[in-house]
């Protein structure tokens, strides 16, 4: 059990609070993704221990009927080379799951509840209808979902290119969320906000988190919208289309100085950034709507409302420092998208006229 975590343990009869077990989750599932990350670079350690299954794998592949003539090995090929990789890629959150599993054991042997871990079984659906089945039971439960392509970041080390989202239901408390990219692991919930990496451990963030001088020319959009680009550039002279937004939004707009993201919503359980990013001092609009979410406690209870079917979830999240940004972005999406898509050419005298500044205080 890893007591380094800068949270309350709670008392005798809740041993650990949803806090703690997110805590545990997140920082076995970073651990996890920089041991993946160093096998395939470095190989295995040598000195860790094989299952017996393994170990006979390891021995059998030695006995190669080509070994004695290696000019005539037949060649790995493409579809092999394919296979080995998402091979490699599927396996991820299987050790991920594992060890979140592992790490989490010890919270349900002291409570007398044990906390279930999903996510590396089943589809996205069947996924959701065992979480919503427990949350309605009332029983803990972690989802940990990966969004973006594993496979990418393992091939170029991309940190972009993928994250993990933590959902934790614990009864009697709020939803909890955490985003684990490749590097880094934030926790957010209705008290504050914490980042985590390998090398500084735990850290709780105190007061404002962001950088004081936004930098404005950038802007983060998801890659579905590319095509936008060259028109979008009219408006942010830096757009920035990432493989994955989650893990985009943490390093540049959380940890660094975009002012504004979009983060096309797929599925709650993708989407621990939204409730992550409002603690971390951001606020987040719901693009269709307009509605603004500014507290981490709406974002926890929407989140809940998402997952028990109250509401639904997939609505395009704006995360922005402040209002104006938010609703500037969302304006000059609409506008271009539209403008794109018309067909009549005689309307596109709108396309230079049209100020993308000048738009209604509820737009």
């Amino acid at each position: 059990m890893d007591h380094s975590l800068p949270f309350h343990l709670g008392g005798r009869n809740e041993p650990f609070g949803a806090d703690v077990v997110t805590g545990l989750a997140a920082h076995a599932a970073l651990r996890a993704l920089d041991r993946v990350s160093r096998e395939v670079t470095t190989g295995q350690d040598v000195n860790k221990k094989l299952e017996p299954d393994q170990a006979l794998a390891k021995v059998l592949a030695l006995q190669d009927e080509w070994s004695n003539s290696p000019r005539h090995r037949p060649p790995a090929g493409v579809p092999s080379q394919e296979e080995c990789w998402n091979e490699k890629a599927t396996a991820v959150m299987g050790r991920v799951v594992s060890d979140a599993q592992a790490a989490l054991d010890d919270v349900g042997r002291i409570s007398g509840q044990p906390v279930t871990v999903l996510g590396s079984n089943g589809s996205l659906t069947e996924r959701m209808d065992a979480f919503r089945a427990r949350v309605k039971a009332k029983q803990p439960v972690v989802s940990v979902s990966a969004s973006g392509c594993m496979r990418r970041w393992l091939t170029t080390r991309d940190a972009t290119a993928t994250s993990l989202s933590i959902i934790t239901y614990i009864p009697e408390h709020p939803l909890y969320a955490a985003t684990v990219t490749p590097t880094t692991a934030l926790l957010s919930d209705c008290s504050g906000s914490w980042r985590l990496t390998l090398a500084d451990g735990w850290q709780a963030l105190a007061g404002d988190p962001l950088i004081a001088d936004p930098a404005p020319d950038y802007v983060l959009l998801p890659r579905t919208l590319e095509h936008l680009a060259s028109r979008i550039r009219r408006h942010y002279k830096e757009p920035l289309f990432p493989y994955d937004s989650s893990a985009a939004i943490v390093q540049a707009v959380l940890s660094g100085a975009v002012p504004v993201a979009v983060h096309f919503t797929e599925h709650v359980l993708d989407s621990a950034i939204l409730p992550v990013a409002i603690g971390h001092g951001m606020i987040v609009r719901l693009q269709n709507s307009g509605d603004l979410l500014e507290k981490p406690w709406e974002a926890s209870k929407y989140m809940y409302k998402a997952v028990t079917g109250e509401v639904p979830f997939g609505d395009s999240l704006v995360i922005a420092r402040n209002i104006w940004d938010a609703r500037r972005v969302s304006r000059i999406l609409a506008r271009e998208t539209a403008l794109l898509e018309q067909l009549n050419p005689i309307d596109a005298f709108l396309d230079e006229d049209d100020d993308p500044f000048d738009f209604d205080e509820d737009a």
